[in-house]
């Protein structure tokens, strides 16, 4: 079956875009196999606390919910753990009150029991760094936006799990320069990939991301099963190629999803007529230096 990514441009707002592009998925996909009776962990990205154009919107975090509440599961899960104070963000973005009208539990990630997973340092050393176990253990759901990045060049649905899951202070483990974290990304990936992936751009952010950067009023919403072809994607439509994001090559060559655009087939809009060019991050001359060099090259095996 081809690879398919349910694209809606452009937007009518945060909550209309999510709802048109997860409508689009449901008429095309079994979700309820993937839903129904399950724990589902809808994981928004709160990387600040105060600055609401670095979150996802509440309004595109509430069609989410609202969408996986119909398919019955088990279970669902509202939980983060941000960078800054989680709980926090959760009041300031609206998230709360969300969670109450749509039925689901709040879970401070940074404060769940924690597994051990191994990264690598610089040299290629193993480190530990602790994960929230209700990222594993649960079917994921990555509610991210389209962000420019200061290490990575950009950031969405993948990234917004792998290292979301990671707890507080340890997340700054994995920023061994660039090799490194986009190496750690991939291998973070092969345990917490989402299993559903939605990207609300009907506004993105350009430059100094993902916290300080500016407004890009772009008007599109993805959603689909493949979160790297969803990130190659989103790459795309921001004027980047996904061959220039390192964790997107590595984690495709662990055979964890499709980054080749030929192969993937966008529906619902025109993909040429959603693109546009976001200013990237102003180290990303630097960021473009990602190659392994060899005492990490080893570490990249299916």
């Amino acid at each position: 079956m081809a690879v398919r990514v349910y694209l809606n441009h452009p937007t009518q707002g945060h909550r209309e875009g999510v709802k048109a592009a997860l409508g689009l998925l449901a008429a095309r996909e079994d979700l309820a196999s993937l839903l129904r009776g399950e724990q589902v962990l809808v994981k928004p990205n709160c990387v600040s606390s105060s600055r609401q154009l670095a979150a996802t919107h509440a309004e595109a975090l509430e069609a989410v919910l609202e969408f996986i509440a119909g398919y019955d599961p088990r279970r669902i899960i509202l939980g983060e753990g941000s960078a800054e104070d989680t709980l926090k963000a959760f009041r300031n973005f609206g998230y709360l009150e969300v969670a109450e009208r749509s039925g689901a539990e709040v879970l401070d990630l940074n404060r769940d029991r924690a597994v051990p997973v191994t990264i690598y340092d610089r040299q290629g050393r193993p480190r530990k760094v602790p994960v929230a176990r209700t990222a594993l253990e649960s079917v994921r759901a990555s509610v991210a936006l389209p962000k420019t990045h200061d290490t990575v060049i950009v950031t969405a649905a993948v990234k917004n799990l792998a290292v979301g899951a990671i707890q507080r202070p340890h997340k700054w483990t994995i920023h061994q320069g660039y090799p490194a974290i986009n190496l750690n990304i991939a291998l973070l990936a092969r345990r917490l990939l989402p299993h559903l992936a939605v990207v609300d751009g009907h506004v993105g952010m350009e430059g100094d991301g993902p916290v300080s950067g500016a407004p890009v009023a772009h008007r599109i919403a993805l959603a689909g099963r493949d979160p790297l072809a969803i990130d190659a994607i989103c790459a795309y439509l921001m004027g980047f190629e996904p061959t220039q994001v390192g964790y997107l090559v590595h984690t495709a060559r662990l055979g964890l999803g499709e980054i080749d655009l030929a192969q993937i087939e966008v529906v619902g809009a025109r993909l040429e007529g959603a693109r546009r060019r976001y200013r990237p991050h102003r180290t990303y001359q630097g960021q473009l230096h990602w190659a392994l060099p060899p005492e990490l090259s080893g570490l990249l095996s299916p």
